[in-house]
């Protein structure tokens, strides 16, 4: 499939069934105006974020601008080009025609981009970068009442979903007096769960938020639903943010924090079934790395960090540097993997689990409410619901496996690691899976 971004609708080819096309930034071509015929053939991407980048107050680089454009180029490839079309249901072969500031910088940096992607998404990318692309927005200014985003005395990024581990994160980071500013974004849903937790650490120290969406638009187009490169969004984000807080406070070089507990990123298949699309590699240290590389040739003097990379989410939980503030928001973050169908966590779930199993380790209580029957007891819900029982056998299967194979091999399954870190990968993987075996014992499970 051929996918085509461009700020300029009047550029773009005709969608047919081997191409797409889409406006970036600006949504006029579908619009009717002025005796214009708005385009029914076209998506478009990326408005909501152009107007959140003008609240920062700050002219951001074109390199920057173009990391964006490329990661919203992604989202909308992602999104609008399904793998039910392709020959194994599976690996898409996209080439994508984007048009940037600078495509000399990413013509030299076009092969780590396409690597890291193929990792990310388990697709065949291909970039062709063109000249004229969008430039960025010219900064609104603080008159007639307008609020611009705070970015007075920050000093770093931290990644804000509104899930326990970037909750945790952020109570961490404000525990020893960093500044950050908090990247979030919101799909629907989210930003009422992410406001709610900003409030509860209100007070316990300095923070501003950057809060926007990609928000494709396709009207009558299918739509993936597996979104395996949505976190390439989230750093594109981040980048954004940090190149204005480095101008805003006068800083050569900054880092981005990127919390999520080891367990989960490494992410290592449970079971031989769910190497595929269950085995997502969001922020698997590999992939992180080849996106620092090309921060690196780019020029960004930015760092990820994941401080959490070799602890469980139980070890997190347990070792949060505020867990009074951690208890007053607790109800207010969510890790359910199925929470956007009904905005309730289901509690049976890999990332529900993993959860539970966190909080009952660090001894911290919710009181939400998870799907009825899985909340009340997760053995009977076995016994009756045939739909998802799936995750909490593969977790069995993980663990009684555990006792037996060999993890070093079963820890690359999930991607390439280094050699002088497996050993500590091998560490939090096992330890993951014990707490949800302590978990699952309390549920009569195991």
């Amino acid at each position: 499939m051929n996918i085509y971004i461009d700020h300029d609708y009047s550029r773009l080819p005709a969608s047919n069934d081997s191409t797409i096309s889409v406006q970036i930034y600006s949504r006029d071509g579908v619009i009717a105006k002025n005796g214009i015929k708005p385009r029914n053939d076209i998506a478009t991407i990326g408005k909501p974020v152009y107007d959140a980048i003008k609240r920062l107050g700050v002219q951001i680089s074109d390199e920057i601008m173009d990391f964006l454009t490329i990661s919203m180029a992604v989202t909308a490839a992602d999104t609008f080009i399904v793998r039910d079309d392709c020959f194994d249901g599976w690996t898409r072969d996209i080439n994508v025609s984007v048009r940037v500031i600078n495509p000399t910088v990413w013509i030299k940096n076009k092969t780590y981009l396409e690597k890291a992607l193929q990792f990310l998404s388990g697709d065949v990318w291909s970039f062709d970068f063109k000249k004229d692309g969008m430039k960025p927005p010219v900064p609104f200014k603080p008159v007639n009442g307008r609020r611009l985003i705070n970015l007075d005395g920050l000093d770093c990024i931290s990644l804000f979903s509104g899930g326990l581990d970037s909750a945790i994160g952020v109570i961490d980071i404000l525990t020893t007096g960093e500044k950050p500013l908090l990247i979030s974004h919101s799909y629907k849903g989210d930003k009422s769960k992410q406001e709610q937790i900003s409030k509860g650490i209100k007070g316990k120290g300095t923070f501003s938020r950057l809060c926007t969406s990609a928000n494709p638009i396709g009207r009558g187009m299918q739509r993936d639903i597996t979104m395996r490169t949505r976190s390439l969004n989230f750093l594109a984000f981040a980048a954004i943010g940090a190149d204005a807080v480095m101008k805003a406070n006068n800083k050569n070089d900054i880092s981005i924090y990127v919390p999520e507990n080891g367990f989960i990123s490494l992410n290592a298949p449970l079971t031989n079934r769910r190497i595929g699309s269950l085995s997502t590699r969001t922020t698997h240290p590999y992939f992180i790395e080849m996106i620092q590389d090309i921060f690196n040739n780019v020029g960004f003097k930015m760092k990820f960090t994941n401080p959490y990379q070799f602890k469980t989410k139980g070890q997190m939980v347990s070792e949060c540097k505020d867990k009074n503030t951690l208890a007053d928001i607790v109800d207010s973050t969510v890790s359910c993997s199925h929470w956007k169908r009904k905005h309730q966590q289901c509690g049976y779930c890999v990332p529900c689990m993993i959860r539970r199993a966190s909080l009952l380790r660090g001894g911290v209580k919710e009181s939400i409410p998870y799907h009825q029957a899985s909340y009340v007891n997760l053995l009977n819900f076995v016994k009756n619901k045939q739909n998802g029982r799936d995750d909490i056998f593969s977790v069995i299967m993980a663990i009684e496996n555990a006792k037996k194979r060999n993890l070093k091999a079963w820890v690359l399954k999930s991607g390439r690691l280094k050699e002088q870190d497996i050993g500590k990968y091998e560490n939090v993987f096992i330890e993951g899976l014990q707490e949800v075996e302590a978990f699952l014992k309390k549920e009569r499970l195991v």
